[in-house]
C-alpha cells in the first residue's frame, strides 16, 4: 500500500501547525490539508486606508454561505433576572433586546486558523485549572498536570518568539521568558494605578509579539492592530511562526482549499484516508499511516461525526456517546468609556497587561469559576470605531468628542464557563455547500455561568469607576451577545474511555492511528486565561508520543 505521507494532519491552525512542524523535525513526511486560503501578512492589518470600514480578512468565515460548517440551534430564552447585562451601544441609542441567545462562532478560515486574528496573548493555564474536580468539586480533572505540560510550554514560547515577565504570583514558578515583556501603554498605566488602589494587581501579559526582530519577521511597531492582522509579522500567528519552519525541512506539503468530509477507516477501525473536495468540487482522498484532526471544536467533532459506518456505527470515537459533548464557549463582558483627556489608546499592543486576583476559581466565592480582566483600546483603535461605539451626540458635541480620539477604553473580563454535556455539538439535517451535513451547536448559559459574568462585570464597573470613568459608552456581553472565539471540550483528554473521547496524549480512544490536536481536547478553560499556547504545547506533546510510535512500527 503506497501513502501521500507518514502522517496527514487535516486544520492549519494553532494545533495543526504546531503538530505539522514537530512532526516533520522527527524526519517524518507530513501532508497538512487546509480548506481556506493562504493570506500573506501584506493582505492583513492597518496598513490599508479602509481597514476599520473593511475589517479583519478574515472575520466572518463562519457566516459566509460558501464556507458555511454550523447552525445554531434556537437558542435558550434569556434569563431576565440578568437583564444587567444586556448589551447596548451608543448606536443602537437604547438598549438591545434578544428573546433567545443563539450561538456565534467567531471563526477564521485560512492557514494559522484563529491565530490570524487572535491578539497574541500566550497563556500557560495555572496549576489549579488541571484539577478542577479535585481542587473545588466542579468540572473533571485532567489526566495531565501542569508540570508534565511545563517542558512543552517553554519550547512552544520559543519557537513563537514569546515576550513577557516571569514574575506572575498567580501562576507557577517558572524561567525567563524568551524576551522581556513589552512596556505598558498609557492607558494601561493608568489602569494600573486603579487596580492598585483595589489591593488587586496588573500585571504584563505574556504575548507572542517580537520586540525584537527574528529572521523573516519584523518588531513589533505598536499599531495595535493585531487583530486585523500583522503586517510585520511581528505576532506569532502560526502561518509565519511555525509553518515556514517546517516548510524549509522540505517534509511538509501544505495543500489549500480542501475541504475534509469523512475518515475512510477499515473493517478494524484504523483510519485509512482522508475524503475531501478541492475548490472546484472535485472529491480527492489522501492516505497516510497515521492522521492528526486539528479542525477545531466545531469541526472536528463534525467530521468524526460524519465518519460514522462499519466499526465505527455512531462515528469514530464516539463509542460512549462523548463526541461532540461538553462544548465551552466564550464567557466575556466589554464595558466601553471614553476619559475626559487623550490617552493614546490607540498606541501599544492590544493586551499588554491583566489582572490575575480572580483567575484561582473558589476561593469563597460563588459560583467556583475563574476569570481576569483587561483593559485595552477595544473598539476605539481607529477614529471610525471612536464615532461608532462612543459618542452619542451631533454637531458640535460630537466634533467636542472627536477630539478625544485616543481617550477610548475597554474594558474586559473573560471568565471560565464549566463543562456540561448538554451543551454539544451534533450533526444537522441540512447540508454545507459541498453536501457534508452542518454541525449542530446547541448550548446554553447555565445559573452558574450568569453569576460568573455577573461577577466580571461588577469587578469591571469597579475598576473603571476606580480608574475614573463616570459615564460608560457601553457594554457587550455574552448574556445576549455569544461571540465564541474561545471553544473547546468536545473532544475532551481522560484516562476513561467512558467520559472521554482521547487519552492523555491526545490519541483517540480505540483508535490507535489517530490523534486530536486542537481545542476539542480541553478538559476545563483554564480560569480566564486563552487557550492558544495550552492547545500547542498539547499538540506538541502529543506529536512526540505518535513519531515515536511510528518508529516503532505501532501503528
Amino acid at each position: 500500500m503506497s501513502f501521500d505521507a507518514d502522517v496527514c494532519v487535516i486544520g492549519a491552525g494553532a494545533g495543526g501547525s504546531v503538530a505539522s512542524w514537530a512532526l516533520t523535525a522527527r524526519g517524518l513526511r507530513v501532508l497538512l490539508l487546509e480548506a481556506g486560503p493562504r493570506i500573506g501578512p501584506s493582505e492583513q492589518g492597518t496598513h490599508r486606508q479602509d481597514w476599520e470600514l473593511a475589517g479583519s480578512i478574515v472575520g466572518g468565515a463562519a457566516d459566509d454561505p460558501r464556507h458555511r460548517c454550523y447552525e445554531s440551534a434556537p437558542g435558550k430564552t434569556l434569563d431576565p433576572r440578568y437583564q444587567h447585562l444586556h448589551s447596548r451601544t451608543p448606536t443602537s441609542f437604547a438598549r438591545r433586546v434578544f428573546e433567545r441567545r443563539p450561538f456565534h462562532y467567531a471563526r477564521a478560515l485560512g492557514v494559522g486558523g484563529s491565530t490570524l486574528h487572535y491578539q497574541g496573548e500566550a497563556h500557560r493555564f495555572p496549576a489549579h485549572a488541571f484539577r478542577m474536580r479535585s481542587n473545588f468539586g466542579v468540572a473533571e480533572d485532567w489526566p495531565l498536570d501542569h508540570e508534565e505540560l511545563a517542558p512543552y510550554y517553554e519550547r512552544i514560547e520559543e519557537l513563537l518568539g514569546v515576550a513577557g515577565d516571569p514574575r506572575n504570583p498567580f501562576k507557577p514558578p517558572r524561567g525567563p521568558y524568551p524576551y522581556p515583556a513589552h512596556p505598558l501603554s498609557a492607558a494601561s498605566r493608568r489602569v494600573s494605578l486603579a487596580a492598585r488602589q483595589l489591593g488587586w494587581e496588573l500585571l504584563p501579559n505574556p504575548v507572542a509579539i517580537l520586540p525584537r526582530p527574528r529572521p523573516g519577521r519584523e518588531a513589533c511597531h505598536y499599531c495595535n492592530g493585531c487583530a486585523q492582522g500583522c503586517a510585520v509579522s511581528a505576532r506569532g500567528s502560526v502561518d509565519v511562526a511555525v509553518i515556514p519552519q517546517a516548510e524549509r525541512s522540505r517534509r511538509l506539503q501544505l495543500v489549500t482549499g480542501i475541504r475534509t468530509a469523512a475518515l475512510e477507516h477499515d473493517r478494524d477501525g484504523r483510519i485509512s484516508a482522508v475524503i475531501g473536495s478541492d475548490a472546484t468540487g472535485r472529491e480527492q482522498r489522501f492516505r497516510a499511516r497515521a492522521f492528526v484532526m486539528a479542525a477545531g471544536a466545531i469541526e472536528t467533532p463534525r467530521i468524526l461525526l460524519h465518519s460514522a459506518g462499519g466499526a465505527h456505527p455512531k462515528g469514530v470515537g464516539n463509542e460512549s456517546d462523548q463526541l461532540g459533548r461538553h462544548l465551552m464557549e466564550t464567557l466575556y463582558v466589554r464595558k466601553t468609556a471614553i476619559f475626559e483627556q487623550p490617552l493614546e489608546t490607540f498606541a501599544g499592543i492590544p493586551l499588554d497587561s491583566r489582572i490575575w486576583d480572580f483567575n484561582a476559581a473558589g476561593g469563597g466565592s460563588t459560583p467556583p469559576v475563574g476569570f481576569t480582566l483587561a483593559s485595552s483600546c477595544g473598539p476605539f483603535g481607529g477614529p471610525v470605531g471612536h464615532a461608532l461605539e462612543g459618542i452619542r451626540n451631533f454637531g458640535r458635541s460630537h466634533r467636542k468628542k472627536m477630539r478625544l480620539f485616543g481617550a477610548g477604553i475597554s474594558f474586559d473580563g473573560i471568565a471560565e464557563q464549566l463543562p456540561r454535556p448538554e451543551n454539544r455539538v451534533t450533526l444537522s439535517e441540512n447540508l454545507d455547500p459541498s453536501g457534508v451535513p452542518l454541525a449542530r451547536v446547541e448550548t446554553a448559559l447555565d445559573e452558574t455561568d450568569l453569576e460568573a459574568l455577573s461577577q466580571v462585570q461588577a469587578r469591571l464597573e469597579e475598576l473603571a469607576e476606580t480608574a475614573g470613568v463616570q459615564d460608560f459608552a457601553g457594554q457587550i456581553s455574552a448574556y445576549d451577545t455569544p461571540h465564541a472565539t474561545h471553544v473547546g471540550g468536545t473532544c475532551r483528554m481522560g484516562r476513561d474511555p467512558r467520559s472521554s473521547v482521547v487519552d492523555a496524549f491526545g490519541a483517540v480512544h480505540g483508535v490507535p492511528n489517530l490523534t486530536i490536536a486542537d481545542a476539542s481536547v480541553l478538559v476545563t478553560q483554564g480560569s480566564g486565561d486563552s487557550p492558544s499556547l495550552t492547545i500547542q504545547a498539547l499538540a506538541l506533546r502529543s506529536s512526540a508520543l505518535l513519531a515515536e510510535r511510528l518508529r516503532r512500527g505501532e501503528i
